[in-house]
């Protein structure tokens, strides 16, 4: 089982290729711009709790996910690896609450809640949006595994390309 899970995981991801972290081409089309480049997502934010209204807490609803290095890796060392999440809350008064994160090798897992008003009349309507994760840690060289609310995404982290004298080809 395992044998047949690693070969999939495999074919997978020479599939994607890698990403350059490049901010520009394709890379920049899936990322786009932190802030008012999409009117059709607003780009959220966790805020913390500012008053002593009760909350449900819910897992968030995820409609896509989208893994690239944060910067060029170096030889020897790992980079930051950035998430763009795109969902939808589900009415007027939900807000995204927390992200926790766990990683275990090459396998990353992240739970990222919403939170609604208890007893409150909420309008409902649909409001998409697109969230920003920083993952923990450093990643160097190589395959891994990000489940994000159920949403299982395979990313790779590019080895540094280097040239006679150690600059980046890149």
């Amino acid at each position: 089982m395992r044998a047949l899970f690693l070969a999939v995981f495999a074919l997978v991801l020479a599939a994607c290729g890698g990403s350059s972290g490049a901010a520009d081409g394709p890379d920049r089309d899936r990322f786009g711009y932190r802030v008012g480049s999409d009117p059709n997502r607003e780009t959220m934010l966790i805020r913390p709790l500012s008053d002593s209204t009760r909350y449900l807490v819910y897992p968030a609803v995820v409609d896509s996910i989208a893994v690239r290095p944060a910067g060029r890796p170096l030889p020897g060392d790992g980079v930051a690896v950035e998430v763009l999440v795109q969902g939808a809350l589900p009415d007027a008064c939900a807000e995204l609450t927390d992200v926790t994160q766990r990683r275990d090798s090459q396998f990353v897992t992240v739970d990222l809640t919403m939170r609604q008003p208890r007893e409150t009349v909420c309008a409902a309507v649909v409001r998409p949006f697109r969230f920003y994760l920083m993952l923990d840690g450093s990643y160097p060289a190589g395959s891994y595994l990000l489940r994000l609310n159920g949403k299982t995404v395979p990313f790779q982290v590019l080895p540094a390309r280097t040239v006679e004298g150690g600059s980046d080809a890149g």
